[in-house]
């Protein structure tokens, strides 16, 4: 099939999105695809036959205006001169003229969701792409059961035309043998039992509550815990360091920049337990497919998760860390310490979780969810 997948996501964060990965593993199953993403004009050019970055104006009105309008003109000569089976539009995008433009051409569109919306400014145009996508598209795709549900029950999309590819993981990134030495041991010291955070800041995602978990812990252990949390911005990481200081656990705490994505892998081989700590009966998270989850895993890591459905069925799939009922500090603190206390055991429960990756949450598994869902549709 060739495919052009349209995405308003930036071309230099391209590679940390699914849409990279899903594109890349389609490629190796001998599809042609074509990823539309943006750039600010003057951005250096870095495009490639598989990515092509349309130059916007740096302001949110004006590139989401200055991006519909390219793509308006230029996807409909795509469509006669490439010969184009399947366009993939996010979510975001349905509202855009050029999608009606491709309806006019017969083009086969398919809507990818990965998200739900939480806040009012995104959910008012988000409930007009699901109205319009009745009527436009002949697809969706989304990241869990739980989404497709939502999807069919408050959005009253038909169940035929949804089809679910969940997230994955990066063998290029994670699935490679540990890369750490004597000489390459960062932080490591084997006195402290380290715990990571590893992503951005929202406050949806339980990082206060983890910190707070920290204070919480026994005296003996707090003085031999470490968290690192990694990938905080400058402007957030002020506010939870003054959280520290004024909980008196600064020494236990250590925040590191947001870092390069192949050295994400390293950090995780040089920790014991990686923390998830998002509040289950959140919407968002209810419905999502933490990648962070699956990264600890692939790198033999247990981890302390919240029992959120994604998370429950990894869990049910084998035992691979401790699923706990709240992210409330209390229940953070109870889980760090029975897994210090049972440390060689969950070791062991690691390893679990990195088999459970290799067999059910690689991209490959993803692109042929992708790739059957598509023919069926057609067919």
């Amino acid at each position: 099939m060739n495919i052009y997948w349209i995405s308003k996501v930036k071309k230099k964060s391209l590679h940390k999105t699914t849409r990279f990965e899903i594109s890349e593993e389609l490629r190796r199953r001998g599809h042609q695809v074509k990823l539309i993403t943006e750039k600010n004009i003057g951005e250096k050019k870095t495009d490639d036959e598989n990515n092509f970055s349309v130059p916007t104006i740096p302001y949110q009105i004006l590139s989401g205006f200055t991006f519909g309008v390219f793509i308006f003109f230029y996807l409909p000569i795509m469509v006669r001169k490439k010969k184009i089976d399947v366009i993939i539009i996010d979510a975001g995008n349905v509202w855009l003229p050029f999608t009606l433009t491709l309806k006019l051409l017969n083009t086969f569109l398919l809507l990818d969701i990965r998200s739900l919306p939480v806040y009012k400014k995104h959910l008012i145009p988000f409930k007009i792409s699901m109205f319009l996508s009745k009527f436009i598209v002949n697809g969706i795709t989304t990241i869990t059961p739980e989404l497709k549900d939502v999807l069919i029950k408050k959005y009253e999309i038909k169940n035929e035309i949804i089809g679910v590819w969940t997230s994955g993981v990066s063998e290029k990134f994670f699935a490679r043998p540990s890369m750490i030495d004597n000489k390459n041991s960062y932080f490591r010291d084997p006195a402290y039992f380290y715990l990571m955070y590893h992503g951005s800041y929202a406050p949806t995602r339980g990082i206060e509550n983890l910190i707070e978990s920290i204070a919480e812990l026994d005296t003996s252990l707090k003085k031999i815990v470490k968290l690192l949390i990694i990938g905080i911005d400058q402007n957030k990481k002020i506010n939870l360091e003054e959280l520290c200081i004024k909980l008196h656990i600064n020494d236990q705490v250590e925040f590191i920049p947001p870092l390069d994505y192949d050295k994400i892998s390293t950090y995780i081989d040089l920790c014991d337990v990686g923390v998830i700590p998002l509040p289950p009966q959140h919407i968002w998270w209810s419905v999502s497919a933490p990648l962070k989850t699956l990264e600890y895993l692939a790198r033999a890591k247990p981890i302390i998760m919240t029992n959120i459905p994604f998370h429950c069925r990894i869990f049910d799939k084998g035992k691979c860390g401790l699923l706990i009922k709240s992210n409330d500090k209390k229940d953070l603190a109870q889980a760090i310490t029975i897994m210090y206390e049972n440390k060689d055991e969950f070791k062991k429960m690691g390893e679990i979780g990195k088999s459970i990756v290799e067999k059910y949450y690689k991209w490959e598994k993803s692109a042929i969810d992708l790739e059957e869902f598509i023919k069926k549709l057609i067919e």
